[in-house]
């Protein structure tokens, strides 16, 4: 009887762990069906059931996968706040069950919250933090997904072999689930877009047709669906479907930012920079520095729950009695500190706790002097490094206005504020031989990194256009130029033109720039003068997007016409009442003051901009550049 018990008690607690492990199986491929749709409560219940079902089963790597996906999910299509407390929770749990796979789940999940925040190398180092760990304690876990999230830090940084390479190790890792090898195609597939040609098309289809087929196979698809759709549709010349799927995108950010795509291949560059714009204004919001900071802290506290785990596996090699005996010793001396602390008096203890108080305010008044100190010293070095920046900016565009040959009939002015100590606008001009050449260009955004990219870009104008090459191809090579390794998506608005002195006729190209204005000389004595905006071809700006080819054009003849050039921050200078000085008064000014000299001009249309800001902050560097050929 008692042996029959046994065997029925056998058969149940089997049966229980094969219901237990069915569960697990069950819940695990509903999770990931789930995880890249937008049913969070769907989601949440399935991954809540799995952490509990995995508890009950002491399975501890689901239950950490399960936790990991929770956090990754949140952060990435809920709150990124809460996507952070959730992973700090789950490294906080491991910590205290002593957990190694905690550890490594959490230092992975944390590793593609940077990769989504754009912390590149903080992201990749802490991959490879997560792979070393993972070889060392798990070697027999699969290193897919690590190898996934490497491999999109490298599509970011547009790194196409290092792309593959990490793909086809996902692939090739044991024991590698379905999702991580439609992902793995899935990267493969982006890593052969970007044009139109026709090798990478082919190879690009070929993994799409891979790709397919493990979708077949999985049953859905993935969170790079969307986006692989797109690129498929794009690559094929389907522009219509491209559109239709860029709408659609789950994040807004990838909306706009494959809008922008669809665009340029069809050509329409306004529209294009119109949705790249908004694009890069989401991205920097959601990439906040609190959300960085945070993201960065609990990369520390992760490093430091590793070294705990390492520091306590190398403990539990320690002898016994050694550690007994330490364990004598502590006892002895927390007994002694006992005693000693019994016998003080509650008089001793009040004098011994306002000594106390009293150090430690002195010690807080002491570093807040050192760190004013600092503050301070740190404050007037940065000020003296930007006013020698400020110098240095200022000296390479040209400041002479008075040296042209007196037959070359050459009238020229210009201008530049920058908006804070340095800035991104920019100006040049030269004349080679029987020709003027001249740009003024606006690069995105202000300060110290504007003004790197305006340093490397009127260098670039002046090599190029010294080689005597029109306006069009000048500005196709500074695009190739400036293109390559701009992660930072900052573009390069600018207006280039060649003036041939003996014939008037002016060769131009225009980069997304504010179009120039152009006045004639009035019909009468007493009519107005006649000035309007030159109408031009929409190229792209500079900097933005590879591969484009820029339209050149002309005007027959600019001799005895006054040709004023500038940036938006005349247009889009801004009062009190935030409202802007506009193309409207611009021309008004034109209308109404004849012209004198380039000079003149150039000072006037300031002192009208300066009157109408008044005591607003500049909202943007100014630029102006007036000239007349006689």
């Amino acid at each position: 009887m008692i042996y029959f018990l046994l065997a029925m008690l056998s058969l149940t607690a089997k049966a229980q762990k094969a219901s237990d492990a069915a569960d697990i199986e069950r819940l695990t491929k509903e999770m990931y069906r789930l995880y890249p749709t937008d049913s969070v409560e769907k989601f949440m219940d399935v991954t809540d059931q799995l952490k509990t079902a995995a508890l009950k089963a002491a399975d501890e790597r689901v239950f950490y996968k399960a936790w990991a996906n929770q956090s990754l999910y949140f952060f990435n299509k809920v709150s990124r706040d809460k996507g952070l407390e959730k992973v700090k929770e789950m490294r906080e749990y491991a910590e205290k069950h002593d957990s190694k796979f905690g550890v490594f789940s959490s230092s992975y999940a944390n590793a593609g919250m940077l990769s989504t925040l754009q912390m590149k190398e903080q992201a990749m180092a802490a991959f490879q933090e997560a792979l070393d760990y993972q070889h060392t304690f798990f070697p027999d876990e699969s290193a897919a997904a690590i190898y996934l999230g490497m491999a999109k830090i490298y599509v970011n940084q547009k790194k196409v072999e290092k792309v593959r390479e990490c793909a086809r190790k996902a692939l090739a890792e044991p024991g590698v689930i379905m999702q991580h090898q439609l992902s793995a195609w899935s990267y493969l597939c982006i890593s052969y877009t970007g044009n139109d040609n026709e090798k990478l098309k082919e190879e690009f289809n070929r993994c799409y047709a891979e790709r397919e087929k493990v979708k077949a196979a999985f049953g859905h698809d993935d969170d790079f669906g969307q986006v692989v759709g797109f690129e498929y549709a794009l690559m094929n010349g389907h522009y219509d479907d491209a559109l239709q799927l860029a709408q659609n995108m789950h994040l807004i950010t990838d909306k706009y930012k494959r809008l922008a795509q669809v665009y340029l291949r069809m050509g329409n560059y306004r529209k294009a920079l119109e949705n790249q714009s908004i694009f890069h204004d989401l991205r920097d919001s959601l990439n906040s520095e609190e959300v960085k900071r945070e993201t960065s802290e609990l990369s520390v506290a992760l490093e430091a729950a590793r070294a705990k785990m390492e520091a306590q596996e190398q403990r539990e090699r320690t002898h016994h009695i050694m550690m007994f005996m330490v364990g004598i010793m502590a006892l002895i001396i927390i007994a002694a500190l006992a005693f000693i602390l019994h016998r003080r008096n509650k008089h001793s203890k009040e004098i011994e706790a306002a000594y106390e108080k009293l150090e430690t305010a002195h010690e807080k008044l002491e570093d807040a002097y050192s760190r004013l100190e600092e503050t301070t010293a740190a404050k007037e070095r940065i000020e003296s490094e930007l006013r020698i920046a400020r110098e240095i900016q200022m000296g390479m565009v040209p400041r002479v206005f008075s040296n042209f040959p007196a037959e070359a009939g050459i009238d020229l002015y210009a201008l530049m504020n920058p908006a804070k100590e340095v800035g991104g606008d920019l100006y040049d001009f030269f004349l080679q031989g029987n020709k003027l050449y001249l740009c003024v260009g606006d690069v995105s955004g202000k300060g110290v990194p504007a003004s790197m990219t305006m340093a490397v870009a009127v260098n670039l104008f002046r090599n190029v256009a010294k080689e005597g090459f029109p306006p069009e191809y000048i500005a196709t090579r500074l695009n190739e130029t400036l293109v390559g390794g701009n992660e930072s998506g900052m573009f390069v608005t600018m207006f280039i033109a060649e003036i041939d002195l003996t014939t008037g006729r002016m060769n131009y190209c225009n980069a997304g720039h504010n179009p120039p204005i152009i006045i004639d000389r009035p019909l009468a004595p007493h009519e107005p003068c006649r000035p309007a905006f030159i109408e031009m071809e929409s190229n792209a700006p500079l900097g933005l997007w590879p591969d484009l080819e820029y339209i050149g054009e002309s005007l027959e003849n600019v001799r005895r016409r006054t040709l004023f050039l500038y940036t938006d921050g005349i247009t889009e200078a801004e009062n009190y009442s935030h409202e802007q000085f506009g193309d409207e008064r611009v021309l008004d000014f034109f209308k109404k003051r004849p012209y004198d000299s380039a000079k003149q001009t150039v000072d006037l249309m300031n002192a009208a901009v300066t009157a109408f800001v008044g005591d607003a902050e500049p909202s943007d560097d100014l630029t102006m550049l007036c000239f007349r050929i006689s």
